[in-house]
């Protein structure tokens, strides 16, 4: 069986969720925020949203991120934390 690597998703590509973003071999890319990694290091993504490709500027590592549709979603037990906080400082 052949598989055929590389990026699937181009930047800025809309995703829903178990979209192939990159198969690859060992982890040139790594799983960023809303990005799964499978047992052969395929990347794919976990929300619906846009596709981001990073690079960090010190150790040259590069991420690929998923911009989820609707913004980022706080855990409900953060979520929590959160409102009560703001209500103590008003």
């Amino acid at each position: 069986m052949v598989r055929t690597e590389g990026k699937s998703s181009p930047q800025r590509a809309r995703v829903i969720p178990g979209n192939i973003i990159i198969r690859q071999r060992g982890t040139r890319f790594h799983p960023g925020d809303y990005v799964g990694i499978g047992k052969d290091h395929t990347l794919y993504a976990l929300k619906e949203g846009r596709v981001k490709f990073e690079r960090h500027k010190l150790s040259g590592r590069k991420w690929v991120h998923v911009e989820p549709k609707e913004g980022h979603v706080l855990h409900p037990l953060y979520a929590k934390v959160a409102a009560a906080e703001s209500k103590t400082t008003m």
